[in-house]
């Protein structure tokens, strides 16, 4: 394949860590000795950072909560199963109806980002020696390491019919994966079942009989195959549904059938319905030009609930199957819903926020059509009026059958009149999506800085079908960058935008985004701040997880290639930082997975050769997201320092 670059590039990054080492300032050591902008708090190093205002951490606090209600699960005798964070722990609790006063249950340490209970029984995930591992707990008991390594590759699921665990993780032998579960109240070594599964593999559900397992091998771009796993001998079938994107899967019911999330047939997901006995796929929601994104059935069948992405804002719909038709679901259409669950009866609860509403529990009871919410309002900053996320499109550089092509964003716009300083604010994965979450460092941003804020959904992002998330694949990587310049354009024409004052911010994939259209559009942007971006895209590409290896080297095009290998490094911010002369927040946990930690604080260095515009923010005990709230309160209050400075203020 041709390479459609059209950008001159920096000399390569070897050359320039060359000349780094040469100076004495090799990764891994600090730059300077210690000084007002060389400095370490706790696990924190400011490396280049002058002194914090106490100004501006204060008015950051105010924006900044740690507490928050999040919904887990319906649990069996009544009530639902809540996480209620707070700065040191995630406290459980038993919620008996709306507003109740949560019971406490017991607490665990941050991060968790996946919890469930069963009977007695406590599963839960977290960080553990820099990999993800899962610990069970009955009461008040010590909680117990299931899992060791990087034993773990996926979200766990429960059985329906005992206290048992399903989880899908690496294998007895090097390079595969396998199926294991757990007993929990026997205890003892997991349950070896299938450990045999080559690539990648995610484990869905767990037919209510127990004697079914739902996974799918999702090694494939966009090509992921349907598998039934049996849990007592291990076989494996081949589900007869052609290859398709699947987004989730679950058994119907008694088990004859399975729902599907899938784009069979078509750019969007849809929800479809597979016989297991007569093998016949019929869709069950019509076409739309959006994707539908979540799946929950009832538990007696006659109530299938999904939501579609629309445009980013999700919209619930359920179905009466015993009345063939959709019951609307009132007002939530400016945010984001998730973890959609039915309990016992017909009530589905969900998670709910949007750009001005802080996240809460909702009910739906689709039978009196009447929404409820659960949890009282929590995180509110104790500020002014919180403002909206406004959906806009702009175009961008090429056309769609004669048309330019539109591109969505979401923009907030600061109370005072402009011309405003711009935020442009990047989404952090290949194919991710920015959507109106509550966002209090976004809130702060705008009514405290005087910024306008505009969150880009690029070529690449999810949600606006297939041959989008594909637009920016492989050699067209930077057709993405090329869309933050049309932004710019778009920017320029706005009189309430300040087109000489505009910043860039991203995490991860973001970051790389941030830094690259920094360095071809250097003269038109102030500065840009990276968090835990991607340094080096061949590196990324060719060490990834195991069983993501296949999946990314289709989405770069890299696979056996030299000279795509080649033209990821002459786009990666390594091989780019001649062309960096703008003032650059690099922000990084020390514990980042594969090499992100070494390459971030490569890149600074790097930079620092050409010009002392470059702020260095490390944590010792945060990976790629600073979770402890003393080091994300100094992140937030860090990079809004460095906007003020940016911003002329």
């Amino acid at each position: 394949m041709t390479s459609t670059n059209i950008f001159r590039r920096a000399p390569a990054a070897a050359a320039l860590a060359a000349i780094a080492l040469a100076m004495g300032i090799a990764p891994g050591m600090p730059a300077r000795a210690q000084s007002a902008e060389y400095r370490t708090l706790g696990p924190l190093t400011f490396d280049g950072i002058p002194p914090l205002s106490p100004a501006v951490e204060k008015r950051v606090d105010r924006y900044i909560p740690c507490r928050g209600t999040k919904f887990l699960q319906w649990l069996p005798h009544g009530g639902m199963l809540v996480a209620i964070r707070s700065c040191r722990s995630v406290r459980l609790a038993r919620l008996k109806g709306a507003l109740a006063k949560p019971q406490p249950l017991t607490s665990v340490r941050r991060p968790v980002p996946w919890i469930r209970s069963e009977g007695d029984w406590l599963a839960f995930v977290r960080r553990a020696d820099g990999h993800s591992q899962l610990y069970v707990q009955a009461g008040s008991a010590p909680a117990r390491q299931v899992t060791q390594g990087d034993e773990l590759r996926g979200t766990p699921v429960w059985s329906a019919d005992g206290p048992s665990l399903a989880f899908y993780g690496a294998g007895p032998a090097g390079g595969r994966g396998a199926v294991y579960i757990e007993n929990v109240a026997r205890g003892g070594l997991p349950r070896l079942v299938d450990g045999a599964l080559s690539g990648r593999w995610r484990l869905l559900d767990w037919s209510a009989h127990g004697r079914r397992l739902l996974l799918a091998d999702v090694t494939r771009p966009h090509a992921d195959v349907l598998y039934l796993l049996a849990a007592a001998s291990g076989s494996l079938e081949r589900l007869p549904v052609p290859p398709a994107r699947i987004a989730s899967a679950r058994f119907a019911p008694g088990g004859s059938a399975i729902y599907l999330l899938s784009d069979q047939g078509g750019q969007f997901e849809r929800l479809f319905r597979f016989d297991l006995g007569t093998h016949v796929l019929e869709p069950v929601s019509a076409r739309t030009p959006w994707d539908i994104e979540q799946l929950a059935v009832s538990a007696d069948g006659r109530y299938v609930a999904y939501t579609v992405d629309d445009d980013g804002r999700s919209i619930l719909t359920v179905i009466d199957n015993r009345l063939k038709l959709a019951v609307p679901v009132p007002w939530l259409r400016d945010g984001v819903i998730g973890n959609i669950r039915f309990g016992s009866g017909d009530r589905l609860a969900f998670n709910y926020q949007s750009a001005r509403r802080p996240p809460g529990v909702y009910v739906y009871d689709p039978g009196r059509r009447v929404i409820e919410r659960w949890t009282p309002a929590a995180g509110q900053p104790a500020a002014g009026p919180l403002v909206a996320a406004r959906l806009i499109h702009y175009p961008t550089w090429d056309r769609v059958n004669g048309n330019w092509r539109m591109i969505s964003a979401y923009v907030y716009l600061p109370p005072a009149p402009g011309p405003a300083p711009v935020l442009i604010l990047l989404h952090a994965g290949v194919h991710a999506q920015f959507r109106p979450r509550w966002r209090p460092f976004v809130q702060f941003v705008v009514n405290e800085l005087g910024y306008a804020v505009i969150a880009p959904n690029v070529r690449g992002s999810s949600g606006y079908g297939t041959a989008f998330r594909a637009l920016a694949d492989g050699w067209r990587r930077e057709y993405a960058v090329r869309d933050i310049g049309s932004l710019l354009v778009w920017i320029g024409l706005q009189p309430g935008f300040d087109v000489h004052r505009v910043v860039l911010m991203g995490r991860g994939y973001g970051g790389w985004l941030a830094l690259d259209s920094l360095a071809t559009f250097d003269g038109h942007l102030r500065g840009a701040i990276d968090v835990a971006g991607i340094a080096d895209l061949a590196d990324y590409v060719t060490h990834a997880p195991a069983g993501r290896l296949e999946r990314r080297m289709a989405e770069f095009d890299a696979a056996d290639d030299p000279a795509a290998a080649q033209f990821l490094r002459h786009i990666s911010p390594l091989g780019e930082v001649e062309r960096i002369r703008s003032p650059v927040l690099i922000v990084q946990g020390l514990d980042g997975s594969g090499s992100r930690a070494a390459e971030s604080r490569q890149l600074a260095y790097l930079l620092r050769f050409h010009h002392d515009k470059v702020w260095l923010l490390s944590a010792r005990n945060a990976g790629n997201h600073f979770s402890p709230p003393a080091d994300r309160a100094a992140f937030f209050a860090t990079a809004a320092q460095f906007l003020i400075r940016l911003a002329g203020k």
